[in-house]
């Protein structure tokens, strides 16, 4: 059987099914509708979408009957557009126009077909989004610091304390509109880990907020979309693999994120849309400013084992340090090995 009898069959199925679950009359059965805007010419990414209002939803003569069968015609429309796309190879467009299909007939009705447009995609996060408070302020520009948190939860500072300060450099000149991050462990390798958060990178303004985040390991983060039309955030990074698939403005899903290492985050929709997660096992950890400079203010005296890494940068660079009591001062250069531009779509395809 090929795709094409697939998609036909998925469709009669979800027709038959969606018939007998139908109420004999009255109620409200009709579901969420998009409307597909079509990827630019040439692309491998898939623009995004915006929901209708229930108003603009087709209205057909035969009440909730008639409706469920237009939203039903629209599905195999969409998934029409997906077949064409997946044979033509442009899976990331053909994976998309799925996915509106999807979210008009439920995913069950399409799941027998689902692993002709996902396989090859990252892990895919299958639970349903909840809702949040549209009114929440924008997040931060960067986030992420151990000493901020100590603050917060009035963790008392070391009675005998160093303090560290410095600038993470590249070719000897400090960092320029970028960010890195800067940890610490001692050297002794024996410390108290951080209690895991729950904390938020949100999609407003096709942009995600924070550009740079650090977080303890273990610690969960919620991924809401202040945007009118839809995101489709994942990561290929191996220290955490996901696709969050289409949600609307007004929903959010979430990752936990349990290994150390560095994830960066695209949108299938947007290619320009990009941002980093910083993982850390360390106890001590901040985000540098745009220009490289990082400070520590409450260090216990000794032996650390320093790891600086920047977002133009593939991984960290490591060295042992020593803090003593009273200030203390280190400019640490790292490399600017990471690639440049547009990061490749959730299926590996080249944008941009």
């Amino acid at each position: 059987m090929n795709a094409r009898d697939l998609l036909v069959g998925a469709v009669a199925a979800a027709t038959l099914v969606t018939a007998i679950a139908l109420p004999a009359c009255g109620g409200d059965s009709k579901a969420p509708r998009t409307t597909t805007t079509p990827p630019p010419a040439g692309g491998s990414g898939a623009a995004a979408t915006t929901p209708t209002s229930d108003a603009a939803k087709p209205s057909g003569a035969g009440g909730p009957v008639g409706d469920r069968a237009a939203i039903l015609r629209d599905a195999a429309d969409q998934l029409d557009k997906a077949g064409r796309a997946l044979a033509s190879g442009n899976k990331s467009v053909a994976e998309y126009l799925f996915s509106t299909a999807e979210l008009e007939t439920g995913p069950d009705a399409l799941a027998a077909i689902a692993p002709l447009f996902r396989d090859g995609a990252p892990p895919r996060v299958a639970t349903a989004p909840v809702k949040f408070d549209p009114n929440e302020g924008p997040q931060p520009k960067v986030f992420g610091s151990s000493e901020a948190e100590d603050e917060k939860e009035k963790v008392p500072p070391p009675r005998v304390e160093g303090s560290l300060a410095g600038v993470v450099q590249i070719d000897g000149k400090p960092l320029a509109g970028a960010f890195g991050l800067v940890t610490l462990e001692p050297a002794s390798g024996k410390w108290k880990s951080r209690t895991p958060k729950h904390l938020v990178v949100e999609q407003r303004g096709r942009e995600f907020s924070p550009h740079l985040m650090a977080i303890s390991t273990g610690s969960t983060v919620s991924f809401p979309n202040f945007d009118n039309v839809f995101h489709n955030v994942f990561s290929t990074s191996p220290t955490g693999s996901f696709d969050l698939g289409l949600y609307k403005s007004g929903e959010a899903r979430e990752y936990t994120f349990p290994k150390e290492g560095i994830i960066r985050l695209g949108c299938n929709l947007h290619a320009n849309m990009s941002a980093y997660i910083a993982i850390v096992a360390a106890p001590a950890y901040v985000v540098t400013d745009d220009t490289g400079h990082y400070e520590f203010r409450h260090l216990e005296p000794g032996k650390y084992k320093m790891k600086v890494w920047s977002e133009r940068s593939k991984a960290p660079i490591a060295q042992e340090i020593t803090i003593k009591q009273g200030k203390n001062a280190v400019d640490v250069g790292v490399s600017a090995d990471a690639p440049t531009g547009p990061q490749p779509d959730k299926f590996g395809g080249k944008r941009g």
